[in-house]
């Protein structure tokens, strides 16, 4: 799935329970319905708006800071093809598995640890 259409579905997804959690809110507060429904209807609210404010940024990241947006931003950490860090300038470069849904690498500067970006 593309990177847009992932973001796009997930969004649309989250508002969608968003939407329904809302009704039921309203339904069960002009009904007079138990604390059942209208924690349920909160939680249908509250869990999404987490996962648009928590994970979509942090995936938004991790699909933007790519080996081309680096060589765009730090032209002059690139030598040849070889990949060095714009903070320290070695080339000791290593990549650590980061998530296992999304399946990213982040490299990382063998020497200072900087983030330089993700695959």
């Amino acid at each position: 799935m593309k990177p847009a259409t992932l973001k796009l579905s997930i969004t649309a997804a989250c508002l969608a329970f968003m939407l329904f959690g809302a009704l039921i809110l309203v339904r069960s507060m002009s009904a007079g319905a138990g604390s059942f429904a209208m924690t349920l209807g909160a939680m249908l609210i509250l869990v999404p708006a987490s996962v648009m404010v928590t994970r979509l940024p942090r995936l938004w990241k991790l699909q933007s800071m790519t080996l081309n947006w680096y060589q765009a931003t730090y032209p002059q950490a690139i030598q040849g093809g070889q990949v060095a860090c714009y903070e320290c300038g070695s080339d000791r470069i290593q990549a650590r598995k980061l998530d296992i849904q999304t399946g990213h690498h982040g490299h990382f500067c063998g020497e200072c640890d900087t983030t330089l970006y993700y695959s």
